[in-house]
């Protein structure tokens, strides 16, 4: 345990450091170029700091034929980078960033609406008390049809963060576009190689520890899997990027659902949802899990819309919410 723990912190420690080097170049890019900094934070930058969870739930599903493990991960991840959002916000007090940053309604709007259609299955199953082959619609029996729908519900979030303007920095980097690229690179190799490694390590501990699989992945898993989160947004929100920060964590959940219907249509053997539906330790927990991810993103929906909070403890009161919620979740499950 003590060896397990040490690796932990060891390759945590990896993670941050390559994160932040990763966003400080993230940063140059966006004074580079005249492209979208939600677009920038949202795609390019969530897509590398989920990739943790992407090769997680692969290998929980397709390899050791868990799921459950997979969802959790997926789910608990989205959780804990509203949390980091959240967190940041009160330690930045002072900068008050959700009055500065008016874009990404609609791709919150679109991550909302993610987990409404994910939570179709489980509604049907519960009230209608049908078995989960009895309405269930597949393609071509290879994926069910909610994959399709989450993936075309993504496509509609790029080009939503596209679409989102945002004020231009007035400093312009002195580095070159080659530095940039390869610096880039580089760093995020180290991320997700570092990332990937730390997740096996969670997943031990939460072994050890005897926790269901489920729960392991929405603790343990969800949070070793979003150490790329938290060192991004702290390090954008040093350098005052707010758009790519809050970009990344609005976009790894929107990525993260996603990596469901990959999962999905990559396991043909089987359906994963049918797991959701019918194995009631990973339905209940998961369903905990959608329903405080949807109560979260509304909370940050509601804190995007609103009008400029010239009161620090009104302003707050969005990330408070947040932190009790997913407070009450961690009691719930225990």
């Amino acid at each position: 345990m003590f060896l397990l723990i040490l690796e932990y912190l060891l390759l945590a420690f990896i993670v941050i450091f390559a994160t932040s080097r990763l966003s400080y170049f993230i940063d140059e890019l966006d004074k580079k170029t005249h492209i979208s900094g939600a677009l920038i934070g949202g795609v390019l930058l969530a897509t590398v700091t989920s990739m943790p969870e992407f090769i997680t739930s692969i290998t929980s599903t397709v390899r050791l034929g868990e799921p459950g493990l997979a969802f959790g991960n997926v789910f608990g991840s989205n959780i804990f980078n509203i949390v980091i959002l959240a967190v940041a916000d009160i330690i930045f007090i002072k900068h008050m960033f959700f009055n500065k940053v008016k874009t990404q309604r609609k791709t919150n709007a679109l991550v909302i609406l993610m987990y409404i259609v994910f939570m179709i299955p489980l509604i049907l199953s519960g009230f209608t008390g049908l078995d989960y082959n009895s309405f269930t619609i597949n393609i071509l029996l290879i994926f069910n049809v909610i994959s399709l729908v989450i993936v075309v519900i993504y496509l509609f979030s790029i080009k939503a963060m596209n679409e989102d303007e945002t004020e231009q920095s007035e400093e312009v980097s002195k580095l070159s576009y080659k530095k940039i690229g390869i610096s880039f690179v580089l760093w995020s190799v180290v991320v997700i190689v570092s990332s990937f490694f730390v997740t096996i390590v969670a997943n031990n501990l939460g072994t050890e520890l005897n926790l269901g699989s489920s729960f392991a992945g929405a603790i343990f898993l969800g949070v070793a899997t979003s150490l790329p989160e938290l060192t991004a947004v702290m390090t954008l929100m040093k350098l005052r990027n707010y758009e790519a920060a809050l970009g990344n964590i609005i976009g790894s959940n929107i990525f993260n659902m996603t990596i469901i219907s990959v999962v999905d249509i990559i396991n043909v053997k089987e359906d994963i949802f049918k797991e959701l539906v019918d194995n009631r330790a990973v339905r209940e927990n998961i369903s905990y899990l959608l329903i405080l991810g949807l109560i979260n993103s509304i909370i940050l929906m509601l804190a995007l819309i609103r009008k400029d909070e010239k009161s620090k403890i009104t302003y707050i009161i969005p990330s408070v919410l947040i932190l009790v919620a997913y407070f009450i979740y961690i009691g719930l499950s225990l």
